[in-house]
């Protein structure tokens, strides 16, 4: 039995052999106005979960939610004790943080409720995982410790969440593979006002041999480190409400280095981003609201791109409408329509108008059960040489609790980059199965496969796919 047959069988049956044993001694019977991270979260988690082969760049549409706070309650989550590991592979360039998106605001009539109320969760999750790609393969260890912080004080809300993926490959050096701080307060200066704020950093780095990493014979990728800040207000007027946001947003791209010793300076995808908007929705009925939303922001890069000897600075404007409805937090849904438009400061650069599309569908088949699928576009400065590009991220994911210690879940995604001068495009499909065993008050195994497969004519490799098969423990407390 070769080297790469044990290590796939080792992570095989570590995982099947926790599922196992915990099933002997335990057999037994965006565009929402929620907190529920399983009800649509937009295509961009949707498309990629935490754990699959890529990590799509956050959602970045002013729409508030449209499901009330407490949607979903009622729905037990497939292990509300520990939730599973996160155990990112490739990670795509970040794009700017959200602007941040505000809850419903009370009705008018409904007081400011006074609380003082602390919540600490912390815990460690402890992985295995076997790549496959091409004739490659390696075997790495991961290390994912996380904590969180909430809490309410009078009007205010206030929330602190911190995580990272440490990896130590078979064969390389340790890594931090991923690292993210986010703060977010909520304050509510009247039944019918609310103010928000949002801090987030990142830092992430890729393996030389990660799906996405389009640059041949790469000893070290580049370490990315972003963050932003964001403010927002809403008012409501009984049945109309409107937000005003502004976002600041910042990401350094570091070199990368070759087999040979040359190093990869990647100043032109390092930028920093400004962004405005205003949102007004109106509630039609008490379950579809109908709403317009529009930005205006602009990207300055730290370098010019190599292929093209100047630099894709310019402004970005979007403009959209769409309805958005919500049947008893069983079906909920969100349709959009705008146009999205890129000046560019270089008359070499064409200017670049794009449509923009957005949808969002959930339903819950029963408490234990339930479906979202999502898509999203948005137009990009562009890479490679090239001008412009609209950006399509669709994705799909069902979840299901068979009982009170087993969720079962799978997930498929889609990201398409279009170039505007109608060069060819590149596309990025990822699609994963999952199960989540609760052994304890405390304690879990995951068991997952994950599927990516890539082809862009601009890489190095035009077409490649990855196989990657994880198990381990988790503790949360």
């Amino acid at each position: 039995m070769g080297q790469s047959t044990r290590s796939l069988a080792l992570v095989v049956l570590a995982g099947g052999g926790a599922l196992a044993g915990v099933s002997l001694g335990f057999a037994q019977g965006d565009g929402s106005r929620t907190d529920n991270p399983d009800l649509l979260r937009g295509s961009l988690g949707v498309g990629c979960p935490a754990g699959t082969l890529c990590d799509f760049p956050a959602e970045r549409l002013l729409a508030r939610p449209i499901l009330p706070a407490n949607a979903l309650a009622s729905t037990p989550a497939p292990l509300a004790t520990v939730a599973p590991a996160e155990v990112p592979s490739v990670a795509l360039p970040a794009a700017p943080a959200p602007v941040p998106v505000l809850p419903e605001t009370a009705p008018v009539s409904t007081p400011v409720a006074s609380s003082d109320h602390a919540d600490l969760a912390y815990g460690i999750s402890l992985r295995g995982a076997y790549v496959r790609s091409e004739d490659e393969e390696r075997f790495e260890m991961l290390t994912i410790p996380s904590i969180g912080f909430s809490r309410s004080v009078g009007a205010a809300d206030v929330t602190l969440d911190a995580s990272a993926t440490l990896v130590q490959p078979r064969s390389d050096d340790p890594r931090i593979a991923d690292a993210q701080v986010a703060f977010d307060t909520e304050y509510r200066l009247s039944p019918s006002a609310d103010l928000a704020f949002n801090a987030d950093f990142a830092l992430s780095q890729d393996d030389p041999q990660a799906l996405t990493v389009d640059t041949a014979d790469l000893i070290t990728t580049p370490l990315i480190v972003s963050g932003g800040l964001g403010a927002a207000y809403t008012q409501t007027f009984g049945r109309l409400d409107a937000t005003v946001s502004l976002g600041l947003d910042r990401e350094w791209v570091g070199s990368s280095t070759r087999s040979d010793g040359i190093e990869i300076d990647n100043d032109d995808e390092s930028y920093t981003h400004y962004e405005g908007g205003l949102r007004l929705g109106y509630a039609v009925t008490p379950v579809l609201e109908i709403f317009g939303q529009g930005t205006a922001g602009r990207t300055d890069f730290d370098g010019a791109d190599p292929d093209l000897g100047l630099n894709r600075n310019g402004a970005d404007y979007t403009l959209r409408g769409g309805i958005a409805g919500n049947w008893n937090d069983v079906l909920v849904a969100e349709l959009s329509l705008g146009s999205g438009w890129r000046d560019y400061d270089a008359a070499r650069l064409a200017d670049a108008q794009s449509w923009l599309y957005g949808a969002a569908l959930g339903y819950r088949f029963s408490p234990t059960t339930q479906i979202v699928a999502s898509l999203e576009t948005e137009l990009t400065p562009g890479e490679d040489g090239g001008g412009a590009s609209t950006r399509y991220l669709a994705g799909l994911e069902a979840s299901h609790t068979a009982n009170s210690w087993l969720g079962l879940r799978a997930s498929a995604g889609l990201e398409w980059l279009a170039p505007d001068d109608e060069t060819p495009a590149s596309r990025l499909y990822s699609a994963g199965i999952g199960a989540d065993v609760l052994i304890g008050p405390h304690t879990s195994a995951t068991l997952d496969y994950e599927y990516g497969l890539r082809e862009d004519p601009g890489a190095a490799d035009a077409r490649r796919d990855e196989h990657r098969v994880s198990g381990g423990i988790s503790l949360q407390y």
